[in-house]
């Protein structure tokens, strides 16, 4: 019976220590061991953040190399145009000088025509025109019976790229009708 007696005194002691304030409670640190899975899950999270940040950057780059190649092909074959483009001047003046009738030059200018127009190249006619300093290149200004910015005569064609200008046509424009004091 003693220890019942004793173990009623601790009870009592203990409540009265509570109700002063003097029990002081022995803390547990808050040093929170993670759980293997915990653990596991944190990694993975990592990792598929480092794939998902690499997925993207290699999208970008595979983009970005797509894009730098066409641009690259694409001023190669501008660069080349240009060249090809003194050779049809030369062949629109042989063609000229010999008046038109010579069937084998007239041959290979459609020949060169369809194999630029293959590539993407294609020259376009400007008289008729307003001008446009886009497209245009003026290399005189005369006096005529169409309006003012009217394209009277090419001197040299135009030429496109797709739908880049890669060489302006040399045209001559009308300033306007003959005044009457100059008639």
């Amino acid at each position: 019976m003693n220890e019942s007696a004793d173990t009623q005194n601790e009870h009592k002691s203990e409540m009265n220590q509570e109700e002063r304030g003097d029990i002081v409670v022995e803390e547990t640190p808050h040093t929170e061991e993670k759980s293997p899975l915990d653990l596991l899950k944190a990694e993975y999270d990592e990792l598929n953040e480092k794939y998902l940040r690499l997925a993207a950057d290699f999208e970008n780059f595979r983009k970005r190399s797509v894009r730098d190649t066409e641009q690259r092909i694409a001023q190669s074959l501008s660069q080349f145009a240009l060249d090809m483009l003194e050779v049809a001047d030369s062949l629109d003046r042989a063609i000229e000088a010999e008046g038109g009738s010579h069937e084998g030059l007239l041959q290979i200018h459609k020949l060169l025509a369809q194999v630029m127009k293959r590539q993407g190249i294609e020259s376009f006619e400007s008289v008729g025109e307003k001008f446009d300093p886009s497209r245009h290149e003026a290399i005189a200004m005369v006096p005529s019976p169409q309006d003012e910015g009217i394209i009277c005569d090419q001197v040299c064609r135009g030429y496109c790229l797709k739908d880049r200008i890669i060489r302006p046509a040399k045209v001559v424009v009308s300033n306007g009708s003959v005044s009457e004091e100059q008639n």
